[in-house]
């Protein structure tokens, strides 16, 4: 009877999957790995070793594979030396073992060969991130966050560092627009009316008038400033 409630227990709180997918059920929602990764670059970086006297600086990225420097090619996580200042790989996106048991996940990673990497992602509230290296063939990276908790964030790709901000967007929208109009208007007043010289200018009086309204609003703001009622002489 123990051994069968313990078999049920096992199965109700752990899930095993084993492929390249980076969502993963669990009996508590969905677990997105996607969460903790970019898709260019590396989310994690300059994760110090933990272990005192241990020169390390670590990076990780969830889902997504990224390439750097050094032998940091199509990684998951990649390690370098602080002293000699060399880079190695870690892990690779492919290839990982996932499990959850109430409230953390596991993923095991490898670099092909010997080298393993744990990563637990524990439900929580702020996020703490840290590194440690077990010996030379064990390493250890811990994400406490509340995107650990399953179905408790959704994901959203990622800005690229050089993509347009949407002032810029705006501007070159605005820019654009405005330019058809004044073509538009031209092409229409030369062969349609038969305009030229200055007549060609789209609504002329328009913006005369408001040039010079605009210069009289000036000046009689810093009238006001200056302490002068010049209202009457504008």
């Amino acid at each position: 009877m123990v051994v069968s409630n313990i078999f049920l227990f096992v199965l109700l709180n752990l899930y095993v999957v084993q492929g390249d997918n980076c969502q993963y059920s669990t009996n508590d929602g969905t677990l997105d790995l996607r969460l903790f990764g970019y898709k260019d670059r590396p989310k994690y970086t300059d994760m110090h070793d933990t272990t005192p006297r241990t020169f390390l600086t670590y990076s990780f990225n969830g889902c997504f594979p990224y390439s750097t420097k050094d032998a940091c090619q199509n990684a998951a996580a990649c390690v370098t030396d602080d002293i000699s200042k060399t880079t190695s790989l870690l892990a690779r996106q492919t290839n990982r073992d996932f499990s959850y048991n109430q409230g953390v996940s596991t993923i095991i990673y490898t670099d092909g060969g010997d080298i393993k990497l744990q990563v637990f992602l524990v439900c929580g509230v702020d996020e703490v991130v840290s590194a440690q290296k077990v010996n030379d063939k064990l390493y250890i990276i811990h994400i406490e966050s509340k995107c650990a908790c399953p179905g408790k964030c959704t994901y959203t790709p990622d800005k690229s560092p050089n993509g347009l901000t949407g002032g810029a967007i705006f501007l070159i929208v605005f820019v654009s627009i405005l330019v058809t109009y004044l073509l538009v208007t031209v092409v229409f007043l030369r062969f349609v009316k038969h305009e030229q010289g200055v007549n060609l200018i789209p609504h002329r009086t328009f913006w005369w008038q408001l040039g010079s309204h605009s210069i009289y609003g000036v000046r009689f703001v810093f009238d006001k400033l200056r302490g002068r009622n010049s209202y009457d002489n504008l």
